[in-house]
């Protein structure tokens, strides 16, 4: 009776449930389709860019897992081809006078809002103006916000201007405290991946490459602003060193923006510009409303040749994931399609992953060894193309990286842990395993490696690594000499890649796909079919999206601020995996 009650109760909950989820979701289309605007663009219209908006490089095959319960919406998230392809078009449209940018908050990685920057002074070439308002700059949007031919912050608004922060959290004591020993084997004095789980403080390496690629990064923002503030260097590195916070006026004493306005002043400011009437409204449309007519009429477009835009972003694994993550048999098969198909004239992966499995960036490797042979082939690094994601870039005819890309990383280690000590001394708990032969529980998560399994795991790690940089240097034109003087897992700057031979040249994804088409000769006449396409059937999606909502339930439940929720998610997938790795595990938060 019990369990017949029990199985009522279940059912109860089950039709519950879904009954809400379809609620929400019909709610949340009627909303969506309420809330579009029209694709009509009025005369004299400003087409506004709120950085406060995700824009990312690939489309989210998950949004409801974005889901803030808070308010009950999806954040929109556009995808940086699109926007770059709007604001072009924005530039040759005679409705559109100029361009806002609002610019409290900026959410997109540095890398994405450099690729948006030079697209917005294609904007400004046009004739057309660009205004930037805030009511308060950080250095990250401000960066961003630089580029207008107009600086505005209100009255009563401050600015940071700080210089570049990276911190790292070391764990060793505390994983000791708890009796959890991690079994570490790496090669490589800079492949401080591991690092934080083997010392308590950041080693001399470590810290020498950190200096190294962070302050390329930093120079690099800082000498794009000075040129378009019209200012110096010097005069922005002294800012940083010694003032650090300005207050609305000491900002635009400094010359750091233009003018002081309240949002009826920036109103009044736009209407005259636009040539408004004084009693109507400023026409405005909105950069993702935009964005999405521009899209549409791209797809409409079917007469052209193809070049593949592959998507590779995330971790690398052993598995056949193509969404979140770089499943190295799925996009091995993917590969495998676009080189046998006669259609695909060239191929552009876009890479954006701090890597994973060596086993399966090397599956990948040799499909993209075999791809192009067969076409063009032709690599953008996003914001991470370290490490695994180094190593499915190497094949490449050229490689073309973002200043601010984090790349490099080629070295492998293998790490797991133990929690012998754990079970055994806090919890009383006495594991006994009984083997057939001596090492039969090689792998145990009950004790440390024996000194023969150290061996054999360093024997692994070191064929790894030989196979890494044979890998790297027959695909750069290099000998294995010169990759490892340049690798041993250090981490560059995309700036010092281009200097050290390991990226071609420094660009955007729109100058990656423009090197593909010239190299097909089709760059008057192409079309982008992008990959992976999502082949799963309706109910796997919907127990997908299932899953994400509870996942973003969960998160938004959570009790832990950001940074230290980061870092959680960070050692639980440390934890989860196993075997020999090319990654970054930690992930380079620059503030």
């Amino acid at each position: 009776m019990k369990s017949f009650l029990k199985t009522v109760f279940a059912v109860l909950v089950g039709l519950f449930l879904a009954g809400f989820l379809s609620i929400f979701f019909i709610v949340g289309l009627i909303d969506a389709f309420a809330e579009t605007e029209p694709f009509y663009v009025n005369p004299h219209s400003v087409l506004i860019m709120d950085l406060s908006k995700q824009i990312t490089d690939k489309e989210d095959g998950k949004p409801w897992a974005r889901m803030n319960w808070r308010n009950l919406k999806i954040p929109y998230q556009g995808t940086l081809y699109e926007t770059v392809q709007a604001i072009e078009a924005a530039a040759e449209d005679e409705n559109i006078d100029g361009m806002l940018l609002l610019a409290d908050e900026l959410n997109m990685s540095l890398n994405v809002a450099d690729e948006l920057r030079r697209a917005i002074e294609v904007f400004k070439a046009s004739g057309k103006f660009v205004y930037a308002y805030a009511g308060s700059y950080d250095q990250r949007p401000y960066f961003m916000a630089s580029v207008a031919d107009s600086v505005f912050l209100h009255p009563s608004g401050e600015m940071l201007w700080r210089g570049f922060s990276s911190q790292h959290f070391y764990l060793k004591e505390a994983l000791a405290r708890f009796g959890v020993e991690p079994q570490i084997i790496r090669h490589g004095k800079y492949k401080s991946a591991v690092e934080p789980f083997m010392e308590n403080e950041m080693s001399p390496a470590n810290r020498e490459q950190t200096e190294r690629y962070l302050g390329s990064m930093w120079n690099y923002v800082v000498e794009t602003v000075a040129k378009s503030r019209n200012t110096t260097v010097d005069r922005l590195q002294e800012f940083a060193d010694k003032q650090l916070m300005f207050l609305a006026k000491e900002a635009l004493a400094a010359g750091l923006v233009d003018r002081l306005l309240y949002k009826d002043e920036l109103d009044e400011l736009l209407r005259a510009r636009t040539e408004t009437e004084e009693e109507d409204d400023v026409s405005n449309i909105t950069l993702e409303s935009y964005a999405e007519y521009v899209s549409t009429q791209e797809r409409l477009d079917l007469s052209r040749e193809k070049i593949a835009l592959v998507y590779a972003s995330g971790e690398i694994n052993d598995s056949d994931e193509s969404d979140e993550e770089i499943g190295g048999y799925a996009y091995s098969k993917i590969f495998e399609e676009l080189r046998k198909d006669k259609k695909i004239k060239a191929v552009v992966l876009r890479v954006n992953s701090p890597g994973g499995s060596a086993f399966a960036s090397d599956v990948m490797w040799r499909e993209l060894g075999l791809l192009k042979k067969e076409k063009p082939l032709i690599v953008s690094m996003g914001q991470y193309a370290a490490s695994g994601g180094y190593y499915i870039s190497a094949p490449a005819d050229a490689i073309v990286a973002n200043p601010l890309t984090v790349t490099g990383s080629i070295g492998v280690f293998g790490m797991y842990f133990t929690y012998g000590k754990l079970l055994q001394e806090k919890l009383g708990v006495h594991p006994h395993v009984v083997n057939t032969n001596a090492y039969s529980d090689f792998g145990s998560v009950f004790r440390p490696m024996s000194e023969l399994e150290r061996r054999t795991m360093l024997h692994s790690v070191e064929e790894v690594y030989t196979d890494f940089l044979q890998c790297v240097a027959s695909g750069r034109g290099k000998t294995t000499a010169e990759i490892d003087s340049v690798g041993q897992g250090r981490v560059w700057s995309g700036i010092d890649a281009l200097e050290l031979g390991l990226v071609d040249q420094l660009g955007t994804l729109e100058d990656a796909i423009a090197l593909a088409a010239e190299r097909a000769e089709c760059e008057d006449n192409y079309r982008l079919s992008v990959y992976p396409k999502s082949d799963s059937d309706f109910m796997s999606q919907m127990l997908d999206q299932f899953s994400s909502i509870k996942m973003s339930l969960f998160r938004s439940l959570s009790p832990l601020p950001d940074a230290e929720q980061k870092l959680w998610d960070d050692v639980q997938r440390l934890i989860s995996k196993r075997g020999v790795r090319a990654e970054i595990p930690y992930t380079i938060d620059i503030r």
